[in-house]
């Protein structure tokens, strides 16, 4: 019987580390990271690809990526958008999906009621929405970061199973991107809705903003959309 470290990978551990470079590499792309990060991680991917490194490390550096392929593109990300930086490009929206995928860093906002309720937290006239009430989703944190320079805000909702998701709005007009996913009207709104991985995206344009929603694949992507078009009127 093989040991350990040496039986094959399975497809599932294999598809797993593949999704986590694809994340990186899209991240990488859509956010500033410094010059030294990005040779490290260029240096880390040539070592993978040498056919002759023994069976244990290689093993070893799979399931780094298998396991802690979230952990990996949190801390690249984050350290990219950490370094600012002067770039006007305007961001894509790997880079906007990947804002929404970080952690909190503020308390969330308040709600300040009104009819729908909304939170003390907007993007130019757009308010984030109170969906405790009608949704069950409470406000739980708030970030804002710099993508190709644009401010991404996002706010953070936990529904009472504990998922959290982050809706995110960009500064300025709405971006240029073709969103991925299919299409689905509601009330002569478009919403496109994509998944990858184990990650659901909804995109959509209000107020002539960028809004997305990155939330577990676990959620019927149905919700999802009921919960942008609740305020996209």
């Amino acid at each position: 019987m093989p040991e350990e470290d040496d039986r094959p990978l399975t497809d599932e551990e294999l598809a797993r580390a593949r999704e986590g470079e694809s994340l990186i590499a899209a991240a990488m792309a859509d956010v500033r990271a410094p010059q030294s990060l990005r040779e490290a991680i260029e240096r880390e991917r040539q070592r993978a690809a040498s056919r002759d490194r023994p069976r244990f490390w290689r093993r070893y550096r799979w399931g780094l990526a298998a396991a802690g392929t979230a952990a990996a593109v949190l801390a690249v990300v984050a350290i990219a958008l950490e370094t600012g930086g002067s770039d006007t490009t305007e961001p894509s929206l790997n880079g906007v999906y990947a804002a929404a995928g970080l952690d909190p860093t503020e308390a969330a906002p308040r709600s300040v009621g009104g009819a729908p309720p909304v939170l003390a937290a907007q993007v130019g006239n757009l308010a984030f929405p109170d969906w405790r009430e009608s949704f069950g989703w409470e406000a739980v944190g708030r970030r804002v970061d710099e993508v190709s320079g644009r401010d991404v805000t996002t706010v953070f909702y936990r529904n009472p199973e504990g998922i959290r998701l982050g809706y995110a709005v960009v500064a300025g007009a709405a971006l240029g991107d073709d969103p991925p996913g299919r299409e689905i009207t509601r009330n002569g709104k478009t919403y496109n809705l994509a998944r990858n991985g184990d990650r659901t995206v909804v995109t959509w344009t209000q107020q002539g903003h960028t809004c997305v929603i990155v939330a577990p694949s676990a959620l019927p992507g149905g919700r999802l959309v009921d919960l942008a078009a609740s305020r996209n009127v």
